[in-house]
């Protein structure tokens, strides 16, 4: 069978999976914004590992990590939530002080751990990509491009909104950057909010 099915079908449902804004979305726009490109890359690029990481758990039907998403759903949403929040803290308190120094940066890999984390976190997310094996079915549905798509997907999408970020951001003032900054930190701030109160 041809592979391109699995390939095609996991490059779209990664896209479109990975374009709604949420808390990650804001994430790697703060960090685009006050970090610079590789940062938001970084973060996008861990959320597509995330995202193939559990396409693969699906097609494979590694049961085991279905079952323990399951088990303990809860913790992995409260913690995930109170880490958002200390992400959004740390950004709104760094969001009025100047674009933060080449040398002083987090590196690239601290943004793709973090958010790679964040995102495995989400037990909701395991769920999706069940349904996406079911409703493709067959040979489609089991095949391992199915992941490797889903991951080239997502990074297309954070790709272009980290360069459509880093591309605003240099045409605004330093004020209205600093001004977005601070929204997009209360914003994950009240996401984690509404984690933690939906997971309780």
């Amino acid at each position: 069978m041809t592979p391109w099915p699995a390939l095609l079908g996991g490059l779209g449902f990664g896209f479109i999976v990975a374009a709604p804004v949420g808390p990650m979305s804001l994430l790697c726009m703060n960090r685009t914004m006050r970090q610079g490109l590789s940062a938001g890359l970084g973060t996008g690029a861990g959320i597509a590992l995330a995202d193939a990481f559990y396409a693969l758990v699906t097609v494979t039907g590694f049961k085991a990590v279905g079952d323990f998403t399951a088990a303990y759903a809860l913790p992995l949403k409260l913690l995930g939530s109170l880490f958002i929040a200390y992400l959004g803290v740390k950004a709104w308190r760094t969001a009025g002080a100047a674009a933060i120094p080449e040398t002083a940066r987090s590196g690239i890999l601290y943004s793709l751990l973090t958010s790679f984390l964040l995102t495995l976190a989400n037990p909701a997310t395991i769920l999706s990509f069940m349904a996406l094996s079911a409703s493709l079915g067959g040979n489609t549905g089991s095949s391992l491009l199915l992941p490797a798509g889903i991951a080239l997907g997502s990074f297309c999408w954070w790709l272009l909104l980290a360069l459509i970020i880093k591309g605003i951001s240099r045409r605004l003032p330093g004020s209205f950057s600093r001004i977005l900054s601070r929204i997009s930190a209360a914003v994950l701030i009240l996401f984690s909010f509404y984690g933690i109160f939906n997971a309780l």
